[in-house]
């Protein structure tokens, strides 16, 4: 019997209700009206001889098929907006380009190892990096403003219809130069010391700042202060190594350039340990540039890191 194929458009309104969750935000994000998007997403479960959605006061969850279809459209959609760079490039109309939202540490010490690597196989590939706040790169993850984020491994960047690549482990602790009056008392510095310093903050996560203050208060101490946030690691580095300003960063960052010369303070707390890897859609392995891309980045942060993960091609 004749089967009517689902065009791109219906797909890519799929995978967005899907996302978000329901018909109302999905219709948000793609511009349309929501009986238009109601009335497509019917057609494609008419398409398909199925019910995609389970549909609820709070939204729109997907059924079993749902689900099964969700993960294939995500690589059918991938597939083809990959296919069309690739013929863009060979018409020379438009160079292949991959958008990477970075942390500070990717930024500065890992993505310079990649990109000499990655163009020696692919050199007519364009890299474009974004860095922010982690809040801000999972949500350009989520809309799509990114193909990989490489970072912390936050909540915020657990996503539905995302693969989460944890490559090693680190921590959050508190920065401080050399020179700076905590570090002349001996021992282990407590929360209400520290408290009466000021910090710089680089767009801190809702995640870190709740984490942060959650620690102080549970030890009996103030909140900290943070008189500087700024949108610059690099001033949020120099502001630290002017010896005034602590700052609540990766302890990853004291071996990146960025970090250079900045030491930790010792304190008798946890502070947030977390993963350190990309997240990228379900499927975009599956890309042969951008398989190898990832690839290289594993191997990179493994040898900036002096450590093997474990991690497998």
């Amino acid at each position: 019997m004749p089967f009517e194929v689902p065009n791109l458009t219906l797909l890519r309104q799929f995978v967005v209700t899907a996302e978000e969750q329901g018909i109302s935000k999905a219709a948000l994000r793609l511009r349309i009206s929501q009986p238009a998007l109601s009335k497509n997403i019917h057609k494609l479960e008419d398409i398909l001889g199925t019910k995609l959605f389970v549909r609820h006061a709070s939204g729109s969850e997907l059924t079993d098929a749902g689900k099964l279809f969700y993960e294939r459209a995500q690589v059918i959609g991938l597939e083809y907006q990959h296919a069309l760079q690739d013929i863009r490039n060979v018409l020379g109309e438009q160079e292949a380009a991959v958008t990477i939202g970075a942390g500070p540490v990717w930024a500065s010490a890992i993505l310079p190892m990649v990109a000499e690597k990655f163009h020696t196989t692919y050199p007519n590939h364009r890299l474009r990096v974004l860095t922010g706040s982690m809040d801000e790169l999972a949500d350009d993850l989520r809309l799509g403003r990114i193909d990989i984020f490489a970072g912390a491994l936050l909540q915020s960047t657990r996503l539905p219809g995302f693969t989460v690549r944890a490559l090693a482990q680190s921590d959050m602790c508190i920065l401080a130069s050399p020179h700076h009056p905590l570090l002349e008392r001996p021992g282990i510095i407590d929360c209400a010391a520290v408290a009466g310093h000021p910090f710089v903050a680089f767009q801190p996560s809702k995640e870190i700042a709740s984490h942060l203050l959650s620690v102080f208060r549970s030890r009996g101490a103030p909140p900290p202060k943070f008189a500087v946030e700024t949108g610059s690691i690099f001033a949020c580095a120099e502001l630290v190594r002017s010896g005034k300003y602590l700052m609540f960063e990766t302890r990853l960052l004291t071996a990146s350039p960025i970090g250079k010369g900045l030491t930790t303070l010792q304190m008798d707390m946890d502070m947030l340990p977390f993963g350190m890897g990309l997240v990228h859609r379900d499927g975009m392995e599956r890309v042969p540039h951008l398989r190898s891309l990832m690839n290289i980045m594993s191997e990179s942060l493994k040898s900036h890191l002096g450590t093997d993960s474990g991690l497998t091609k």
